[in-house]
């Protein structure tokens, strides 16, 4: 074992075939690091952009919710169920404007087919 030293400590072909072999291997991880630190951080902006908008959808889903319950406590609110951000505008709309429940019962119904 230390002749195989002495001839790697006098043989300078060797010891800059290690030297490369070892910065190779530095820069490999280095990469695969970087690229991996790259794909969470897109992952993650991603996943916040989705949660931007599921939360959104959900606020205004509930807002619409409750401003019809309030603004129709006898009616029926089932329809109002899973509809779209655009769906949920133009109710809310219609009702900003005092619209009759039957103008908002026909433009779900528009909105849905």
């Amino acid at each position: 074992m230390e002749k195989k030293a002495d001839d790697f400590n006098e043989d300078i072909i060797l010891q800059d075939m290690a030297f490369n072999r070892d910065l190779n291997k530095r820069a490999r991880q280095a990469r695969m690091k970087r690229e991996r630190d790259e794909g969470k951080e897109e992952g993650l902006q991603e996943g916040l952009a989705e949660g931007k908008k599921v939360g959104l959808t959900d606020g205004l889903r509930y807002s619409v919710l409750k401003l019809f319950i309030k603004t129709y406590p006898q009616a029926e609110t089932g329809f109002l169920g899973n509809l779209s951000v655009e769906q949920y505008e133009k109710i809310f709309d219609l009702m900003i404007e005092k619209a009759s429940l039957e103008k908002i019962h026909e433009a779900a119904d528009c909105i849905k087919e």
